[in-house]
């Protein structure tokens, strides 16, 4: 069993039967089409893992800052939209389909399940999450030549780590709920408070 966020995910084997070669893109989508559609898997390096329900703090910091880029983009950026837990995929990379908490997608829905472009990627993690897990996402997301954003949001602590193209990726980390978190290619700004309202943290 691995855990991501607060989220216990169950590992596939790495290889399937009778075949020498991680799953690829297109492998974990075939069978991905074949599974009830209230189960959620994401592919990292090759290997499926399926997630279980996100706790109710979970859910309410990745929905608070969806909610909040979107007030944002549609006064700065009408061309972009954020989504919840969507899939996405990198140009050129066969074994990596994650979902995101929150990603930030062109603004014009359509019926495809995984996007090739995006330009913010946030994941609301725990410290069951392993390191080198989120590093690895983190270093994928980072490659995409449209990401701007990356950000980690810890559900048990106030504490947000910031990495933005236009600073070199390099790390800006925000823990007070007085802080302002800014990513000014969107026009957002706001306090922690308010991406963490609701939650224990703020009580």
């Amino acid at each position: 069993m691995q855990f991501r966020g607060d989220r216990k995910m169950t590992a596939l084997p790495a290889r399937r039967p009778n075949d020498a070669r991680l799953w690829t893109a297109d492998q974990f989508l075939d069978f991905l089409m074949s599974r009830p559609d209230e189960e959620r898997w994401q592919l990292v390096d090759g290997l499926a893992m399926m997630m279980v329900p996100p706790s109710k703090v979970h859910q309410r910091i990745a929905g608070n800052l969806e909610r909040l880029l979107n007030d944002a983009l549609r006064a700065a950026r009408r061309d972009l939209f954020a989504y919840r837990e969507t899939g996405i995929r990198l140009p050129g990379v066969h074994d990596f389909n994650p979902e995101p908490d929150v990603a930030v997608l062109l603004a014009d829905a359509t019926y495809t399940y995984y996007d090739e472009r995006f330009f913010l990627v946030a994941e609301v993690i725990s410290p069951s999450n392993t390191a080198e897990m989120i590093e690895r996402k983190l270093e994928l997301y980072r490659s995409h030549p449209d990401n701007l954003y990356c950000l980690t949001i810890d559900q048990d602590s106030v504490h947000v780590a910031l990495y933005a193209r236009e600073g070199g990726w390099s790390r800006t980390d925000v823990r007070s709920l007085d802080d302002m978190l800014a990513l000014p290619e969107f026009g957002f700004q706001a306090r922690l408070a308010d991406i963490y309202e609701g939650t224990p943290l703020v009580r």
